[in-house]
């Protein structure tokens, strides 16, 4: 079946003979066969009306039996790419999909590696979620190189392939996980992976938007919360003081198990608790002081001190929700793959054998950098240097929000009271000095930039004995601000 999109065809202005697309892919360098975040976007509402219109359906021969229906995953990429892009672009004149809509070229800014099992949609939707914002174009080996030519010729020697050449070009590589099998049992996407690794360049996976994972469990924490206000508001009535006792301990015990545990249905619970006791004790909270100006206002910061800590819940949540994806998208990447890229297949022996004898030697490098993306979350230089000094990097491609704005919070809250006492000459007992100081304490001061390699690596190592020492410091610097 010929598919052929007419608004495609319209953006694309020239239509070349034969000998014209091969001299435009001789004259344009291939580390310039980009695309940019519109093109795909573009790509996607074209296969979208390609399956509407039956031109791109499942292949007979049983490989790809895709849900015409499904806006997920779709057809793999395989047969968006006999179905749609060789149709397409044999009718301008067989030049590559890049080509088509740039006729002169982009510069290189990201190269992305991933395997064509995965589905057309899903494949989109990570890179667009995952695209670096420095980035501007990108070199995606499906859309660069020319389908309906001999890209044969092109792979003669690996070294100076169009893949070489473009991740030589590039900043960044974008490794995209898909559900059927990791990328690196394919032999070309562990060349990918040595060349990174000899031109020093940084690997991170990509991943798929979860932005309505995070709304529904920011909307159910939230109400929790909410309903916690409604549950203090009632206790109020009672004129029971020290009931305040039993949700400020509950409240403590669920941020500490939370920031301890790695089991994420235990986190949400805990999460969720924690955002219901904080609710509770916004209401319900007694200050107990015998100056009548301090206790107003101290009334008032020891709230919003609560409020902070069911903020700080909510956070929690989205950090969970998005750790969750990240475990997800690295168990895709390592699914199948056998520890070593020696295992890794190609459809073209002769392809196979070249690549061999280019990496020669150094598959266990290779096999290092894929262990160091796969537990790290990325692989870099100074990140696979610092794992063979014994740095445990697992995690430290990974940043998390809850603590930043947790001693964003307490801190100004803190600083804010201190100014109070000093403005109506109360003087501030020891420990409001101690509270700045632990929340000063809790932050990263120092530019990553001007530190050795395996201090930066000690420092963004996302294991859990930074996170937890930090956050237990941040927590204590709370309970100060709401000692009574």
């Amino acid at each position: 079946m010929v598919s052929g999109s007419s608004s495609t065809l319209a953006r694309s202005s020239t239509i070349y003979t034969l000998s014209e697309a091969v001299e435009l892919h001789e004259s344009v360098p291939p580390d310039r066969w980009c695309i940019t975040r519109a093109d795909l976007k573009h790509l996607r509402q074209e296969v979208q009306e390609a399956i509407r219109k039956g031109e791109i359906r499942p292949p007979d021969d049983g490989k790809d039996n895709f849900e015409t229906s499904d806006k997920v995953f779709g057809p793999s990429v395989y047969t968006v790419n006999t179905q749609h892009i060789m149709p397409v672009t044999d009718r301008v004149g067989k030049v590559s999909w890049a080509l088509m809509m740039h006729p002169d070229g982009l510069e290189c800014h990201l190269f992305i590696s991933h395997a064509w099992q995965e589905g057309i949609f899903e494949f989109i939707s990570k890179l667009l979620h995952s695209w670096p914002s420095t980035a501007l174009h990108a070199w995606c080996c499906m859309l660069a190189n020319p389908q309906n030519l001999n890209i044969g010729a092109l792979l003669q020697a690996p070294s100076s392939s169009p893949f070489a050449l473009a991740l030589q070009a590039s900043s960044c590589v974008l490794v995209l996980p898909n559900r059927h099998c990791s990328i690196y049992t394919r032999l070309w996407c562990v060349y990918e992976a040595y060349r990174a690794h000899e031109e020093g360049k940084t690997i991170v996976i990509g991943r798929a938007s979860n932005r309505r994972q995070l709304f529904r469990t920011m909307v159910v924490t939230a109400m929790l919360g909410l309903l916690g206000m409604a549950v203090g508001a009632y206790m109020n009535s009672f004129h029971m003081p020290d009931m305040n006792t039993v949700p400020v301990c509950l409240a403590f015990v669920c941020v500490c198990a939370s920031i301890s545990l790695n089991q994420y249905q235990c986190r949400m619970i805990l999460n969720r608790s924690g955002a219901f006791m904080c609710g509770c004790l916004v209401v319900q909270w007694h200050p107990i002081c015998n100056d009548s100006v301090a206790q107003d206002y101290g009334s008032i910061v020891q709230r919003i001190c609560w409020i902070i800590g069911l903020t700080l819940f909510l956070f929690l949540e989205v950090d969970r929700e998005n750790g969750r994806a990240r475990e997800q998208e690295a168990a895709q990447l390592g699914s199948g793959f056998q520890g070593s890229v020696i295992h890794a297949t190609c459809s073209v022996a002769e392809d196979a054998a070249r690549i061999h004898e280019e990496i020669g030697d150094k598959t266990a490098a290779v096999d290092y950098a894929i262990h160091v993306l796969l537990a790290a979350g990325m692989s870099s230089e100074t990140l696979r240097e610092v794992a063979r000094a014994g740095v445990d990097v697992s995690g430290a491609g990974h940043a998390e929000i809850a603590l930043p704005a947790f001693v964003f919070g307490t801190s100004l809250v803190v600083v804010t009271r201190i100014f109070f006492l000093v403005r109506y000459h109360l003087h501030p007992p020891w420990y409001f000095l101690l509270e700045l100081c632990a929340s000063l304490f809790a932050r990263d001061d120092k530019d990553d930039e001007f530190l050795p390699p395996y201090v930066v690596a000690a420092r963004i190592n996302g294991g859990a004995s930074k996170h937890r020492t930090k956050e237990g410091v941040s927590m204590a610097s709370a309970g100060l601000i709401l000692a009574r």
